[in-house]
Parts: C-alpha cells; sequence; structure tokens
C-alpha cells in the first residue's frame, strides 16, 4: 500500500484504540505541535511545557496507537507514513473539537452560533452582503462574519476550515476534489460606457470591440480572464486594456469619467445607471457569464441556525432565466 491510498486515518484505527483512555485531546495537540514545527524543542517552547513532557506524551501516544510516528531527521523530527495518517486524522479530531466547544459556549450563552463566510470580492461586497444583513435582522443573536479575497484565498480559508463555507469563483488551479460545490448562478457581465461617450454607441459589434478602449480587471484577475477568453472566441484576438482595478467600484468611476467601456458585473451595477452616468451598451456577438458557486467542506456538518442562512443564500442567488440554486457541477 503507498502513501497515496485511499484508505483514511480513521479507518487505519481500531475501535478499541479509539476508546483507549491514553489517546486524549491533549496528547494528540502535542503531536499536532510537534508535526507542525517539525521539533519537540519548538513544539515544548509553543506549547509552554517542559521538552521531557513533550517526548512522554509522544511515546504515550505511539504505544496506544502501536505504531511509530516521528523520526529524527537531521536536527529535526519528521512524521513516518503512519505518522503522516494519523496526522491528518488528528488534525480533523483537533478541529471538530474545538468547533464543538465553541458552539457548546455559545449555547450556554444564548447565542445561536458564529458563522464564518469566505467570499470573493464581487459576491461578497454586493448580492450576499444583502442576504447576511437581511438574516442578521432576522436572527440577531446570530454571529456571522463575511471575508472578502481572491477566489483561490476564498477557497483556501474554506478548505483549511477557517470558514464554514463560501461563496466564489472558483479557481481551476485550486484542487477541490474535498469539497461540495453548487452552482449558485451565472453572474452576467455588461459592456457598459459614460452615457454621453462617443467611444461606442448603444451597440459594439465584434470589429468595434477590437479597438474599443476597456477598463478591466487586472490580468490574472478570473474576470479579466474570462472577458478576454469571451472577445478571443468571437475573433478579438487582443483585450485594448488601458486601465485596470481589481474591484468593480473604481471601474464604473473610470468608466462613468470617458476613460473606456467596460464589462461590470450584473450586481455591481446600480439600479438606474442612467441616473449615475452611465449606460449599457448591447454586445449581439458576445455573452459573459461568471458562474458563482457555494462550496464547503463534504464531511462538513452545519447547525440549525446555518443550514437557515445557507437556505436564505440559495433562495437569494436565485433569479429567473438562471440555474436552479443547489444544481451540481461537474468538471
Amino acid at each position: 500500500m503507498t502513501d497515496d491510498a485511499p484508505d483514511t486515518p480513521l479507518e487505519m484505527l481500531s475501535s478499541d484504540l479509539l476508546r483507549s483512555r491514553n489517546l486524549t485531546l491533549h496528547k494528540l495537540n502535542v503531536f499536532c505541535t510537534v508535526a507542525r514545527y517539525s521539533s519537540v524543542t519548538r513544539a515544548a517552547e509553543h506549547l509552554n511545557i517542559a521538552q521531557p513532557a513533550v517526548t512522554a506524551h509522544l511515546r504515550s501516544l505511539e504505544e496506544s496507537l502501536g505504531a511509530r510516528l516521528v523520526r529524527k531527521a537531521g536536527r529535526n523530527i519528521e512524521l513516518t507514513q503512519a505518522g503522516r495518517r494519523t496526522h491528518l486524522w488528528a488534525t480533523e479530531v483537533m478541529q471538530r473539537s474545538s468547533e464543538m466547544f465553541l458552539d457548546l459556549a455559545d449555547i450556554k450563552k444564548g447565542v445561536l452560533g458564529k458563522t464564518r463566510i469566505a467570499a470573493s470580492m464581487v459576491a461578497g461586497t454586493y448580492k450576499l452582503s444583502e442576504i447576511v444583513i437581511g438574516f442578521q435582522q432576522d436572527h440577531p443573536s446570530s454571529k456571522i462574519s463575511v471575508s472578502m479575497s481572491s477566489p483561490y484565498i476564498a477557497t483556501e480559508a474554506v478548505l483549511s476550515g477557517d470558514c464554514d463555507f463560501g461563496i466564489t469563483l472558483i479557481d481551476p488551479n485550486r484542487d477541490t476534489s474535498r469539497l461540495e460545490m453548487e452552482l449558485l448562478w451565472r453572474e452576467p457581465l455588461y459592456l457598459v460606457a459614460a452615457i454621453d461617450s462617443t467611444l461606442v454607441g448603444d451597440v459594439a459589434h465584434m470589429h468595434e470591440l477590437a479597438s474599443l478602449p476597456l477598463v478591466t480587471p487586472p490580468k490574472g484577475q478570473m474576470a479579466r480572464e474570462l472577458i478576454d477568453e469571451a472577445l478571443r472566441a468571437v475573433g478579438v484576438v487582443r483585450t485594448n486594456s488601458v486601465l485596470a482595478f481589481g474591484h468593480p467600484q473604481p471601474i464604473l468611476e473610470a468608466i462613468r469619467a470617458d476613460i473606456g467601456a467596460g464589462f461590470v458585473f450584473q450586481s455591481a451595477l446600480p439600479p438606474e445607471p442612467e441616473k449615475q452616468g452611465i449606460r449599457l451598451v448591447r454586445t449581439p456577438e458576445v455573452d459573459i457569464a461568471m458562474p458563482l458557486f457555494l462550496i464547503y467542506d463534504k464531511k462538513a456538518v452545519f447547525t440549525a441556525p446555518q443550514q437557515q442562512l445557507l437556505d436564505r443564500i440559495r433562495q437569494g442567488f436565485a433569479a429567473p432565466g438562471q440555474p436552479e440554486s443547489g444544481e451540481s457541477w461537474q468538471e
């Protein structure tokens, strides 16, 4: 059997071992800390306990599991094959235990519970914020935090357990095999220009898009890649980006100043664009939409309030002409 075999660490441990009196959360925490620092000395300093105590906990854990977990590697400590498997399991046990203690503390305080959401910038700034604010008004004792970042970082926050779930675009460079991914909806992008702009009329055809100065997201952002790919699909080889911003708000400001036109997410557009000095331009040959997903760990167990919030998010993102919220996404 190789290190990459599909057996989970939990499957490797017998029920007798799991019931062992010596298999405590404290010992698992010590082991995880040693694995983190690759050093008994540094682990002892971090835990503020004596080095011999760390060594004793490791030896006791190895005796309980009947397997050698660590070995010397020069001046450091490295995990054995059994150690790597056990570390995966122990990390999950510690994470779930921490969540349980936090939930119990919230119950004692009469709080519905804390929910941490990771969101990509556009989703978190606009539609999601409205949904969360409405939920908070209906459930005043709930505690919700929303962090906004790039799709890669948002996905990493869910994978690491720092956030309970995420509302984000999917970064194709990130391994998402551990995640459930529900397609919430496809966010349209519309070409927008200043209301009195002479750069483009009310309709922009393919030949005009090739030379049209555009205000875009920076290269490397997924929205920019989507825009460039959509233009390439109709024969526009190179996007004429004259100014780039990483957020829709300054893009709209630059469009209003007639520096260029730009493709803007629907949720970032004001309700009455003309009153804000901008107008929508039809693009018959170009149709751009960014798929937005609800992501969470396949092993996640949500509290009742979290399930209510998830349902509110699914309903909030559902829209006429869009995919049903909760539709599974297949690569």
